[in-house]
Order: structure tokens, then C-alpha cells, then sequence
């Protein structure tokens, strides 16, 4: 059970996001509030309120960053803010361009499905689920706005970002800052390493899963403060990726320096333990080091691809299973066991979700499968399976749409677009996340964030093309008047 400081830890933070907008710039705070609250706070600590989600270390961060971000913005120019909130304007041959964000309407309807989709899932889910000696209630009106309004929180970093980390700039920052957080959680991962998974209860005075998954090869798996130790794993490979980003921007005076961080953080990700992370990284670094950038865009788009269809491969039977739990056999026997498991678990699930397959199976655990006595004889890991099973293909459309599509849309546009180096090195961060939330459920704030930053440059790019071609088009029609040729002869 968390002690008194995990707490006043969680429920003070929004003083932290507060001295984070007063002293950093916009972009540098929001990045800050969001990835700093979701490594270092407590997890399992908030107050579960009637209705409203549960206010916790994914939340609150949240909730804070945004007031913090509209108050900077009104104080600021509030004439400037009134008129972005009604059109993004540009200029053209010295007069207003009003600019059609037509990337935005995609990621819109992406949005508004996702969020409005537990009411239909209450709709056809009033009916209780019993299996045997089990009992799960029926969904109700209340259950169906609790979810709505946890999806809204859950996407407020992605709008956030989409608006205000959406330049190179600010996509440079985003990779600065998790490479300078990578090397505070390398650190602490030595330390847990050496001393096994305790910073987490020496401060906040519990431990935040079973202990017994992070015991492993004689050793430990470092956890943090983060739920599990998987988590760690995904993020050390993020920012390895980050890293390299980075170097390939040649930051700084030593970019050498920056590669040398890759390095120490893969050192430290194979300490850690995570297998499955420490594979992606392996088969992202070669593509994030390549000289040239387009084929790093066609990478990252081919992987967020098979992300997205992904559970239509596992359901036709596409996947080659058996091909894949032979491989694993032969690298480790207790690695293989452990990917069997979770695959007898997603096609079980699957199946399951498949009875009601357009909303889900709801809350409390409906979409879980149990034995004749009521025993839950399932176990959830991937997310996509999560979702599919809770929220049916609706929602799952609206949630891997908007984690996907902007690196779709983004390598589709590439060119026009003229997307650089530090957009690149972001995609490739995002589709490591996101190749880890096939066999585990890492979908986190940064994970939103880092999507709303790549939503926001392809919306952003959008606008810039269609004022260019509204002020040629302008300057054509305005050279055409002025021509002698232009003109209606009347003999």
C-alpha cells in the first residue's frame, strides 16, 4: 500500500507543472510535465471519484499540463490565442489566408469514435455474463461515461501535443528530453540491478506488481516507478532510438557524444532483462543509423502498418505461429514457453471478443474467459487485444488509428511535406512503442505524446502546402487581371 509520501507526491505535482511552465519554455514544459510525471510518480496511488478517473500519475499530469498550457497561451496574446482557436491564419499577397486542416478531419472522426464509442458498447451489454458460479453484473449508463471520459483523458496528451509540439523544433526537443531522462533511468537501473527492484518501495513503501516476474536469468529486473518492469524495457529502447536521432541531427558540438549514449543505454537494456525490447532495438538501430532518410520513412511506415492490421493477420490465421514459436525454441526454451502462453491467451481472448465484435464486451472484465467453476483462466498482455475485447473494432479503430496513421500519413507525404531528420527520429521512436504494444500493454502518456507531435507536423505540413498553393493561386489571378492579355478586347 502506498505510504503518506507517494500521496503528497502525486497530489503535489501540479506545483511541479507549474514551476515547469514558469521557468521552461511551452513546448520544454509540456514535454517535461508529461514525461517527468509518468517515470517518476507512484503508481497505484490516486483517488478512484464517482464517474471521473481515477486521478492518478497519468491524469493529473495531464489535467495540469493543460490548464497550465491555455493559461500560458491566454496571458500571453489572448487576442492571438481567440483567433487560432477559430482558423490558422497565413498570409498571402498581404491579405489573411484562411487554411483548411484537412490532415485534422481524419484524426477528428479517429478521435470521436474512439471517445464516443462506450455508449453503443452499453447498448449491447445489458445483459449480465455468467460462467458457472461467476457473476459479472451489466453494463450501465454510468459505466459507459466512466469510459468516455477516461478515453478523453487518456487522450489529452495527444491533443496537447498536436498542437503545440508539431514543428521540428519542438520534435528535436521531445528527443532531447527523453535521452536526458534515459540517462537519470539508466542510472537507477544500475542501482536495481545490483540491489533488485526496491527504489520504488524504499521511497513510496510498496512495490507496484509481483516480484516474483522480476526475478530472472539469477537476477533482477529492474522495475522503477513504473507498473512493471516490461515498461522499463520499451522506454530504455525508446531513447536509445532517440539517441540516434540525434546523432544523426549531428547535435551539438561532439555528436559522437549522443551515440555514446545509445551505447550506455543498450548496455543498460540488456541488463535489464527486457528480451523482447531489446530485439526491437536491435532491428530498429541499423534503420535509425542509415545515412539516408527515406528509407527510414518506408521502415517506419511498413512497421505501423502491420501494427494496425495486426489482429485481422491473428485472426485469419495469417501469422505463422508455429514458425515463430519453433525460432523461440531454439534461442531460449523458457522465452518460448512464455510466448506460447500468450499466444494460447490472444487467440483465446480473440475469440472471445469476436462474439460481440463491433463495441466489446465493456468493464469489469466481461471480455474474459473462465472455466466451468468461474475461474478467469485468461490473462490480458497485448493491448490491442485489451481494446478489442472491451471496446470491440470501434474502438480499437479509434485507438491504433490515431497511434498509426500519423506515420503513415507523415511517410505518404514525406516529400511534399520535406519532413527532416528530427521527424524521422521521432517516427522511429513511436513504432518501437508501438511494435511492443502487440505482445504488452506499454500504451502510456508518452506514447500519446509523441503521436499528437507527429499528428501535429503532418497537420501543420498540410497547412503550409495549401497556403502556398492558395498564394500562387492568388498571384496568378492578380497577374492575369493586370496583363494586357488578360484582358476582354471590344472592337
Amino acid at each position: 500500500m502506498p505510504n503518506t509520501l507517494a500521496y503528497i507526491v502525486v497530489f503535489s505535482y501540479p506545483l511541479v507543472v507549474l514551476l515547469l511552465f514558469r521557468k521552461l519554455s511551452l513546448p520544454k514544459a509540456l514535454i517535461w510535465s508529461i514525461l517527468g510525471g509518468y517515470l517518476f510518480l507512484p503508481e497505484k496511488t490516486g483517488i478512484d471519484l464517482p464517474v471521473l478517473p481515477v486521478l492518478d500519475k497519468s491524469t493529473i499530469p495531464a489535467l495540469s499540463a493543460a490548464v497550465m498550457v491555455w493559461l500560458k497561451r491566454e496571458r500571453s496574446d489572448p487576442v492571438k490565442a481567440r483567433q487560432e482557436r477559430s482558423e490558422e491564419p497565413g498570409r498571402t499577397a498581404g491579405r489573411p489566408v484562411r487554411v483548411r486542416r484537412q490532415g485534422g478531419r481524419l484524426m477528428l472522426l479517429l478521435l470521436i469514435i474512439g471517445t464516443v464509442a462506450p455508449f453503443a458498447t452499453y447498448y449491447v451489454n445489458r445483459e449480465p455474463v455468467i460462467w458457472g458460479a461467476k457473476y459479472i453484473p451489466a453494463m450501465t449508463i454510468y459505466d459507459s461515461f466512466s469510459m468516455v471520459l477516461a478515453t478523453f483523458m487518456a487522450f489529452i496528451p495527444f491533443l496537447l501535443a498536436r498542437r503545440q509540439l508539431a514543428s521540428s523544433e519542438t520534435h528535436r526537443e521531445i528527443l532531447k528530453s527523453l535521452v536526458w531522462a534515459g540517462v537519470v533511468c539508466s542510472l537507477l537501473i544500475f542501482v536495481e540491478v545490483r540491489l533488485s527492484p526496491q527504489m520504488n518501495r524504499w521511497i513510496y513503501g510498496f512495490f507496484p506488481h509481483s516480484f516474483a516476474q522480476h526475478i530472472r536469468g539469477g537476477g533482477f529486473r529492474p522495475i522503477l516507478f513504473l507498473e512493471h518492469g516490461l515498461r522499463v524495457g520499451i522506454f530504455m529502447s525508446m531513447v536509445a532510438l532517440a539517441s540516434c536521432g540525434l546523432f544523426g541531427l549531428r547535435e551539438g558540438k561532439r555528436p559522437g557524444f549522443w551515440l555514446f549514449l545509445a551505447g550506455w543505454f543498450i548496455i543498460a537494456l540488456f541488463l535489464s532483462k527486457n528480451f523482447g525490447a531489446f530485439v526491437i532495438t536491435l532491428l530498429l538501430l541499423p534503420v535509425a543509423l542509415l545515412p539516408v532518410q527515406r528509407p527510414k520513412v518506408i521502415i517506419a511506415a511498413f512497421l505501423a502498418s502491420i501494427v494496425l492490421m495486426y489482429p485481422i493477420a491473428r485472426g485469419g490465421g495469417i501469422i505463422p505461429l508455429d514458425a515463430i514459436t519453433s525460432a523461440a525454441y531454439r534461442i531460449s526454451e523458457d522465452r518460448a514457453e512464455s510466448l506460447v502462453y500468450r499466444l494460447d491467451n490472444e487467440g483465446a481472448l480473440l475469440e472471445r471478443a469476436n462474439e460481440k465484435p463491433f463495441f466489446g464486451w465493456g468493464m469489469w472484465y466481461r471480455n474474459g474467459v473462465f472455466d466451468e467453476n468461474g475461474k478467469r483462466i485468461s490473462v490480458t498482455d497485448g493491448i490491442w487485444v485489451i481494446i478489442i475485447g472491451i471496446r470491440g473494432w470501434a474502438g480499437y479503430i479509434g485507438f491504433f488509428g490515431i497511434l498509426t496513421l500519423p506515420i503513415v500519413l507523415l511517410a505518404y507525404r514525406s516529400r511534399q511535406l520535406s519532413i527532416d531528420r528530427a521527424t524521422v527520429g521521432l517516427m522511429l521512436v513511436l513504432v518501437a512503442n508501438l511494435v511492443d504494444l502487440l505482445p504488452n500493454s506499454s500504451l502510456v502518456p508518452i506514447t500519446w505524446l509523441i503521436a499528437g507531435a507527429l499528428a501535429g507536423r503532418y497537420e501543420q505540413g498540410r497547412q503550409v502546402a495549401n497556403v502556398e498553393r492558395e498564394g500562387s493561386s492568388s498571384r496568378r489571378r492578380t497577374i492575369k487581371r493586370k496583363s494586357p492579355g488578360g484582358r476582354r478586347s471590344h472592337a
